[in-house]
């Protein structure tokens, strides 16, 4: 009995310590208006949900704000929101999804920001993917998948 109560102690503690470790990331997004003129909200979406779908299999917290218009200076310009600390977020992962018209997948630059001290620890670029045909589903996988190249790169030990 004495064993099993040891046993379940050690659990127990070892799960508590895996809590106490979790970051949260938030996912922001900003997007650029293709030369059609046409929104390009639902792709964006779609990498907003991979990079969610990729934190959350690196044992991150993930959440997102909707994605917001906007161009080169708006992403460089970017500030996390002032609350975020007290809302519990450690970083934001800046996304800047870029439409070039012909592609309906984005490509992406990307920022990850330190909420405690307002630092950006890592930055780069993804290139958008070419989806295997223009049906949805497949446009819908290929920005899903950039998504998840995005996060990949900035929790690259995860």
């Amino acid at each position: 009995m004495m064993k099993v109560r040891l046993a379940m102690f050690v659990l127990l503690m070892l799960g508590v310590s895996g809590a106490i470790n979790a970051q949260t990331i938030e996912v922001s997004l900003i997007e650029t208006e293709p030369v059609s003129g046409n929104s390009m909200t639902r792709q964006s979406e779609y990498v907003i949900s991979g990079a969610l779908d990729a934190l959350f299999e690196a044992g991150l917290i993930g959440t997102n704000a909707r994605p917001a218009a906007g161009d080169l200076a708006a992403f460089t310009q970017f500030v996390p929101d002032p609350d975020a600390a007290e809302a519990m977020i450690d970083y934001v992962v800046a996304i800047l999804a870029e439409y070039d018209g012909l592609n309906p997948v984005p490509s992406c630059r990307y920022r990850l920001i330190r909420i405690r001290d307002g630092r950006d620890v890592q930055s780069g670029a993804v290139p958008a993917v070419v989806p295997r045909s223009a049906l949805d589903a497949d446009v819908e996988k290929a920005c899903i998948d950039v998504g998840g190249a995005v996060a990949a790169a900035c929790f690259p030990s995860r």
